[in-house]
């Protein structure tokens, strides 16, 4: 019987630093652009047998983008193509730019991504978030891809308040960068999170305190189409 304790409690411990062992490889693994190949493979895929609307405004981005099922829906009358992988850091979408951004050519581009960015294992800094999506706008111009450019704020999370301070700085950067360029536009999603009181709006996520739901989303919507639609957008029908 005491034998059989034994093996069992090895047994579990085995199997549990196997699992967390794991666990470490895919947060590494996952702040590596090759780590999301698959999820862009499969956008080509989709392109060949749906394709795209042309003249659309791009979401480009990480969770946010990947898991908004009524994005469609949300900007109509505005055409969008959606393009949300995994979670994905700001330099995973400048190094799959040429696959997620040029092949269609949108009217503009809206980049929701940086929160993944701070939560890196590795240790990102606000400076290194600003960093990063000024390559991807240099890239972009560099490649005579100067449709305008609108970054979402970064977003606050029940799951992720030690890391909002962070998230905060790096808006600030951004939005300061923006600032002084033409064709770049900061949205400022922020003031929708929170409540009168400055209190977080968790009613807005999902279980995981990471992922809107359905309300969030709606809030969110909020917060970008009036952006967009004062900039003229709209017309044809929208591609997930």
């Amino acid at each position: 019987m005491r034998r059989g304790l034994v093996t069992f409690g090895i047994a579990l411990g085995v199997a549990v630093l196997a699992f967390f062992a794991f666990l470490v490889y895919v947060l590494l693994a996952s702040g590596e652009a090759k780590y999301w190949e698959g999820e862009i493979a499969a956008f080509e895929r989709r392109d060949v047998s749906n394709p795209p609307p042309e003249n659309a405004v791009l979401f480009v981005g990480g969770r946010d983008v990947r898991l908004w099922e009524g994005l469609a829906e949300d900007m109509a009358p505005i055409a969008v193509i959606q393009r949300g992988f995994g979670g994905a850091q700001l330099k995973h979408i400048d190094h799959y730019r040429a696959r997620i951004i040029h092949p269609y050519q949108p009217r503009a581009i809206v980049v929701m991504a940086g929160e993944a960015d701070l939560a890196d294992v590795r240790g990102r800094r606000p400076e290194d978030v600003l960093d990063d999506f000024r390559n991807l706008v240099l890239s972009l111009r560099a490649e005579n891809l100067n449709a305008p450019v609108y970054f979402v704020s970064i977003r606050p999370s029940p799951a992720r308040k030690e890391r909002w301070y962070g998230a905060q700085r790096a808006n600030a950067l951004i939005a300061d960068y923006v600032s002084g360029e033409r064709g770049l536009h900061f949205i400022d999603a922020t003031p929708v999170m929170f409540d009168e009181s400055g209190n977080m709006k968790t009613y807005l996520f999902r279980w995981d305190g990471l992922s809107l739901n359905e309300k969030g989303y709606a809030v969110l919507a909020g917060a970008i189409k009036p952006a967009l639609i004062e900039a003229g957008y709209g017309g044809l029908r929208s591609s997930r």
